[in-house]
């Protein structure tokens, strides 16, 4: 088997979504315990990642070349923030997407990446998912890698990522990524019994 790292492209929307609705939304241990309805709940919301990883073009998949219709069997879907950018509303019909947003906007709150890095542009990643029949064979790795070399040719000095479990932490902290900020999952009801996962945490990382 031959996987290769590419960037992203357009035509690969539907297999992407494919991937993050099968994987990504039913197996992440935080989207797993809020039980999203599939495909439709969450659409909305990773049809705009796409459309924003797209534009800022530092997203990549990671494609089987070896099987008849190249199979994705990963994807890293990235964007770049700018300082002069105003904050974006998040108005997507899913308390679910709007309870996580209120996750991630606790964990950052105070932490201005911008002045750390003395930068005015951030690379973050938003979605990083393998195949549950890929895994362990550092597929993650190599998309993270990929990411973080492009933003530096992009320009970008910072890079921040929002974990909400073990493994997409081990996995950022694996590249260099320090931890800025903590959350835990213990002072919210619905977030009971998560194991390992018991937290989303805030890392970033010079470029």
């Amino acid at each position: 088997m031959t996987i290769e790292i590419q960037p992203l492209q357009a035509e690969y929307r539907q297999d992407v979504i494919n991937l993050i609705m099968s994987s990504f939304f039913t197996q992440e241990p935080l989207n797993s315990k809020l039980h999203f309805e599939i495909p439709h709940e969450p659409l909305a919301w990773v049809d705009y990642i796409f459309d924003c990883a797209l534009r800022d073009d530092c997203s990549f998949v990671a494609i089987d070349t070896e099987t008849p219709y190249k199979t994705i069997d990963g994807v890293i879907l990235n964007g770049i923030s700018n300082r002069a950018d105003k904050d974006e509303s998040h108005d997507f019909p899913s308390d679910k997407l709007t309870f996580i947003y209120s996750l991630i906007d606790k964990v950052s709150y105070g932490h201005n990446l911008f002045e750390l890095y003395q930068t005015g542009r951030i690379f973050h990643c938003d979605i990083i998912n393998i195949d549950e029949s890929q895994r362990g064979k550092k597929l993650s790795a190599r998309l993270i890698e990929a990411s973080l070399e492009k933003a530096r040719q992009l320009g970008v000095k910072g890079a921040s990522v929002v974990c909400t479990s073990l493994f997409s932490r081990k996995a950022f902290l694996h590249q260099g990524f320090q931890i800025i900020n903590e959350v835990f999952y213990s002072g919210y009801d619905r977030l009971t019994d998560m194991g390992v996962h018991d937290r989303c945490t805030l890392l970033a990382k010079q470029l």
